[in-house]
């Protein structure tokens, strides 16, 4: 995504931009019947540890529901050059949280 890249419908939801270390972060607050409140951090690394000047990718976000439960959650590490993992949690109908983990390693694709 280019850093200029602010879609009318997320900007008008947008509550907090904030400048972080190697990118930024923003919150979000859906409105509606279920609102939402979204919490994305964008760094200038891929998920091969390439670094772009003028690209930012989502390396992490947190979905919480109105009363401040995560519903869904993504981290992204990049570990070296052509490694990294992805953490996912989502948050079942029951309540339970279901836990998934991609590890990109060189050329190679593993997910647990």
């Amino acid at each position: 995504m280019r850093i200029d890249f602010k879609p009318q419908r997320l900007l008008d939801n947008l509550v907090y931009e904030e400048k972080i270390a190697n990118g930024f972060m923003r919150l979000f607050q859906t409105s509606g019947k279920k609102p939402k409140t979204i919490a994305m951090e964008y760094s200038s690394l891929d998920s091969l540890g390439h670094a772009y000047p003028k690209e930012y990718y989502v390396t992490a976000y947190k979905v919480y529901d109105n009363k401040s439960n995560l519903l869904k959650m993504m981290d992204r590490q990049v570990t070296a050059t052509a490694n990294s993992e992805t953490a996912i949690v989502k948050r079942s109908l029951d309540g339970r949280y279901n836990k998934s983990l991609t590890v990109r390693n060189n050329q190679t694709v593993t997910k647990i």
